[in-house]
């Protein structure tokens, strides 16, 4: 899917119905007499008109605690009944009765011509089918039974008036999606959830803060790291966490680059401790699993800052690609690769902590660094702990911190702790997508319904490649 100028969409297979959202009726009204009655009996008699007639006209209790009350009226002279579902924390009653040849309704949603939302109130749209998102209610494994699509027909709510509405365009499905639903995440998820770790779409409605420091205009490209929620037609966002991206660009290969190619831009030029003028030019690199979509992104932006060789380790089915990259391959086995490049690397970037990462601190030479971007082997081998997180992936984090010449990296703490300097990056990232200079590999792209089966494929270790949502297919 690529974007326009502005911001949208173009080529989109998802062709919006027409049509009002289904209302849930109302179980309460009160009607009003307009002449003033001269005597008890004329008010008495008013009275017992005005129970009779309750039915003429209804008034809509909101739940949800939004005071926005709108009302319709239709021509046809048909009565109109129907029911919506409100997922975000809001219950919408309406009910409308014909009278006279007119029927009126009344509801908690406010149809608005503006693109600003009150905090707390969904929004109702006019498909019932307008809305879907990839859910799981409880941690497990079973991914066929623990996690769902739902559709509805609403937007989420706005809680914080600093937020807006992003309709996604593209989203990842990775092997943190897979820890985050098995609740063997490091950071504390709360449930039911929705899945996905990245985002790229258009901005669809802003809260009333946004839209006072006009800080993003409705149609703006953006791109975030989430965490959660990605695996949707639409997501809430707080502004402060969005970064505007060019329109022309592909959304699938953008969102290609929020976690994936951050990971590796940042762990090459940001975490390890260098002198201001220092570059990447004539050091040597080892990467272990560089066969995998964060380690391609190494190898790539590494030779293109001037590495003067990485070393990759890597099945041996994946030599001869690496070899045509060209890359030094060396064996998975830590025992068969360290005596080739001991003591001679600069930067090594690990995600798999095969030894607790002995041998790849002692690749190091006596002025090198090491990198930690994750513990596959540990977490893929880990079942949920007590308090979420395994005990050894605790443990081994833990360890990290007193090793010298080491760092930790993760790329949703980065965009939280340090957004000015994600912002910066991300930006620059998506600079060089806009004018060719790097082409993300996508594997594969699927539909919401296929997500579940791509989180057991994922898991089974035999993809090794970008998988990317496109949640409007």
């Amino acid at each position: 899917m690529v974007f326009n100028k502005k911001g949208q969409d173009v080529g989109d297979d998802y062709h919006e119905k027409k049509g009002r959202a289904p209302l849930a009726p109302s179980s309460r009204g009160r009607n009003r007499s307009v002449a003033k009655p001269h005597s008890n009996q004329q008010r008495d008699s008013s009275s017992s008109r005005m129970r009779s007639n309750s039915t003429a006209r209804s008034r809509s209790i909101p739940r949800s605690g939004s005071s926005i009350r709108s009302r319709s009226v239709a021509r046809s002279g048909s009565v109109i009944r129907s029911r919506s579902v409100a997922r975000s924390g809001s219950t919408i009653r309406s009910r409308s009765v014909s009278h006279n040849g007119r029927s009126r309704s009344r509801s908690v949603i406010r149809k608005r011509d503006d693109d600003t939302v009150n905090p707390g109130t969904a929004i109702v749209t006019g498909d019932e089918r307008s809305n879907k998102f990839v859910q799981f209610k409880k941690f497990g494994t079973d991914t066929a039974n623990i996690m769902r699509v739902i559709t509805i027909n609403e937007m989420p709510a706005i809680r914080n008036p600093s937020d807006v509405i992003v309709k996604v365009k593209a989203s990842t499905v990775s092997l943190k999606d897979c820890y985050i639903r098995r609740g063997i995440w490091s950071g504390q998820i709360s449930l039911p959830n929705i899945t996905g770790f990245d985002v790229v779409g258009s901005i669809v409605k802003m809260g009333s803060k946004v839209e006072e420091k006009r800080e993003f205009e409705i149609g703006d490209a953006v791109a975030a790291c989430c965490r959660t929620g990605g695996n949707a037609r639409y997501i809430v966002i707080a502004s402060c966490n969005l970064t505007r991206i060019p329109g022309n660009i592909d959304s699938a290969q953008a969102v290609s680059l929020v976690t994936t190619y951050m990971t590796a831009y940042q762990a090459l030029h940001r975490v390890k401790p260098r002198r201001r003028k220092e570059t990447l030019e004539g050091i040597n690199i080892l990467v272990t699993g560089g066969n995998g979509p964060t380690g391609q992104a190494i190898i790539e932006l590494g030779f293109r800052a001037g590495a003067s060789k990485i070393f990759v380790t890597a099945d041996k089915q994946y030599h001869s690609s690496l070899y045509d990259q060209g890359v030094c391959p060396l064996p998975l086995d830590a025992r068969k690769w360290l005596p080739l490049v001991k003591g001679k690397i600069d930067v090594v970037i690990d995600g798999i902590c095969e030894d607790g990462y002995a041998s790849p601190r002692a690749a190091l030479n006596n002025h090198g660094h090491l990198i930690i971007i994750g513990m596959t082997l540990v977490m893929n081998a880990s079942e949920r702990g007590f308090f979420g997180s395994p005990i050894d992936a605790k443990m081994q984090s833990i360890s990290t911190k007193f090793m010298t010449q080491t760092s930790t990296y993760d790329a949703y703490d980065s965009s939280i702790s340090k957004p000015k300097e994600w912002k910066h990056d991300l930006g620059y990232l998506m600079a060089l997508l806009a004018a060719g200079k790097i082409s993300p590999k996508i594997l594969f792209r699927i539909p919401l319904e296929d997500v579940a089966e791509y989180h057991e494929t994922l898991e089974t270790g035999s993809i090794d490649g970008i998988i990317v949502c496109k949640p409007w297919k």
